[in-house]
């Protein structure tokens, strides 16, 4: 097998192989021969399964990534891990902030079985102004917008919560509800043109690999002038994988053909590649037989095969 271009394919070729053991019932081993053209070719006994990798938006080499990653890595124990950064979001390049990033994302890795996931708390600081007494109230700026009919409920006034230093919520409701009251709470103790920062928590994702391949510890997310919520974006870079995965098909040999997706969605539920895929001809991806996407520390199918080679 060539070797991949990045750490972040690697770990999404881990996580793809355990999915489909997991999902199919089978065992699926890397080649040992050369895979070209597929950057990967994943045997199940004498069938070969041709994987083409790519990504959206996803890009290695981000400022603090081989620094975080080599730090982490010494500080967890055996085994491969991921840490997946949200959208916006930057790792600390200075002090002190760096080593109490450090400690915190390590301290989430530990305790980790295979194919487990957690959300680590991050402490982030949100400006809350009060800007008139008529009303109940609160536009909001940042990852917390789409929650701004919940925070109005029972505050008195109008005010404005910038909420940017958020880059991901928790995945569980009542971790959500303490956050929103602890915005309603500050709001009750301001007066008029007052202003106030609210202490809460960024929730990161840490996930531990299936196997042990990549080693260490390894970053996954997008560059800051990449936004994963633009639809137009990830339609064009789904097209061109597409048009990658079909090329590599005519020119290789295989019996399932698989164009694995690594995207940097803070969750898996903001993912833009299903609807985009619905707004595609079915044509285009014919040769195609399943799509699958990493992000978030799990794999979800996008397009399911007309059928298995193994069936």
């Amino acid at each position: 097998m060539a070797p991949l271009r990045t750490r972040a394919d690697r770990a999404a070729i881990e996580m793809l192989t355990g999915w489909m053991g997991e999902h199919y019932f089978r065992t699926f081993l890397p080649s040992d021969d050369d895979s070209a053209p597929f950057d990967v070719v994943l045997n199940q006994r004498d069938r070969r399964a041709g994987i083409t990798i790519g990504g959206l938006g996803v890009e290695s080499g981000q400022s603090g990534t081989s620094t975080i990653e080599e730090l982490l890595t010494s500080d967890v124990e055996v085994g491969s891990y991921v840490l997946w950064v949200p959208p916006d979001a930057e790792i600390p390049a200075d002090e002190p902030e760096l080593s109490a990033f450090r400690v915190r994302i390590a301290n989430g890795m530990r305790g980790l079985e295979a194919n487990e996931r957690r959300e680590v708390r991050l402490p982030a600081k949100l400006l809350l102004a009060k800007t008139g007494t008529e009303g109940q109230y609160v536009s909001v700026t940042g990852e917390l917008s789409t929650h701004w009919t919940s925070i109005s409920e029972g505050v008195d006034g109008a005010f404005h919560l910038d909420s940017r230093a958020l880059h991901r919520l928790p995945e569980e409701q009542a971790e959500l509800d303490i956050l929103i009251s602890r915005v309603r709470d500050r709001a009750a103790l301001l007066n008029e043109s007052e202003r106030t920062h609210v202490d809460v928590h960024d929730y990161w994702l840490v996930s531990r690999l299936p196997g042990d391949e990549p080693a260490g510890v390894t970053s996954v997310g997008a560059p800051p002038d990449f936004n994963p919520a633009d639809g137009a974006s990830i339609r064009r870079l789904l097209r061109q994988h597409i048009s990658r995965a079909t090329e590599q098909r005519q020119e290789g040999e295989c019996d399932f053909s698989v164009l694995l997706l690594i995207g940097a969605f803070g969750h898996m539920e903001d993912e833009m590649v299903t609807v985009a895929l619905r707004g595609m001809n079915p044509t285009s991806y014919s040769t195609v037989d399943l799509i699958a996407l990493v992000t978030d520390g799990r794999v979800r199918e996008i397009l399911q095969p007309r059928s298995l080679p193994w069936a």
